[in-house]
């Protein structure tokens, strides 16, 4: 997972790319997780192709719908890469809650599926420390100019009492020496 430190860090940009060269690298397609499933915008940004696949893995989801049902969790082909981009669909105003739990046998299933699975967890998601102990750990991204170190080690104290693990951290957009 990759989790921002700050807005605007860069961590969709970081996981997109990532997806990408994993995908390209092993051969294998790369599964890529938008938390953000209000503005889906890792499937704004690509180029897709049209057919979806069902976002549930045996009738298994890592989220929480209200009232159930109003929305689903659809995977869609990059049209130029092996990577799946996750696009939560749903009617305007249909979802009026959603929340993430732990589903610690879906993420076993979207493992197996593919070659690398990467969720890109929105700026101050819930989603991050409902997911983050299901994850093989979790890469912060700090903004060189606007991430503050103290900001950081909060995120990653709050992730590990999650019950997460926290590789490291990427600092993006540092000036070159």
């Amino acid at each position: 997972m990759l989790a921002p430190v700050s807005e605007g860090a860069g961590a969709s940009t970081i996981a997109a790319g990532l997806a990408r060269r994993a995908a390209l690298m092993s051969g294998r397609p790369a599964w890529l997780y938008d938390l953000d499933f209000q503005t889906n915008t890792q499937a704004g940004r690509a180029r897709l192709n049209g057919q979806s696949y069902a976002g549930e893995l045996s009738g298994m989801k890592f989220w929480r719908e209200e009232p159930d049902g109003a929305g689903r969790l659809a995977m869609r082909r990059c049209a130029d890469a092996p990577i799946f981009i996750s696009e939560f669909q749903r009617q305007l105003g249909a979802v009026r809650r959603l929340t993430f739990h732990g589903a610690r046998d879906y993420w076993r299933q979207a493992r197996m599926a593919s070659g690398l699975v990467i969720l890109d967890a929105p700026f101050g998601s819930a989603a991050l420390t409902a997911l983050a102990p299901d994850m093989d750990g979790v890469i912060l991204v700090a903004d060189a100019a606007a991430s503050r170190r103290s900001v950081a080690e909060k995120l990653a104290d709050r992730i590990e009492e999650a019950g997460g693990r926290v590789l490291g951290v990427v600092v993006n957009r540092a000036p070159g020496r």
